[in-house]
């Protein structure tokens, strides 16, 4: 298991978290993922590139920082991870019914920070 794969399972710790992911967010390259949540990386990076070009266009200013895909059974969380070169994206696939959001949030922030050091 990859250092990245370790990391990653340490997320899988928090409450309704079934699986993450940390892709390349512009061509959708996966560098490690754990757990069992079914995301389609390069579907996430291609979709988190059109809601920050939407934002922009709309007058938004500054970079997209997260999203939150909610299901009626599951939610995505997509984090941006800033770095030179293209951005990473952190990804979280959550059960809604057992997932604190907020919590979630709160550790995937962590996460960034202590990865971005």
């Amino acid at each position: 298991m990859s250092s990245v794969e370790d990391s990653l399972c340490r997320l899988l710790e928090v409450p309704g978290v079934t699986g993450a992911a940390l892709v390349d967010a512009v061509t959708g390259l996966t560098y490690g993922e754990s757990g069992t949540g079914e995301m389609d990386a390069a579907e996430c990076s291609r979709l988190v590139a059109f809601v920050g070009d939407r934002l922009h266009l709309a007058g938004a200013q500054g970079e997209l920082e997260s999203m939150v895909i909610t299901g009626t059974r599951h939610q995505l969380v997509l984090r941006a991870m800033p770095r030179p070169g293209d951005p990473l994206l952190l990804m979280a696939a959550l059960e809604r019914d057992q997932a604190n959001l907020a919590l979630v949030l709160r550790q995937l922030d962590l996460y960034v920070a202590k990865v971005t050091g």
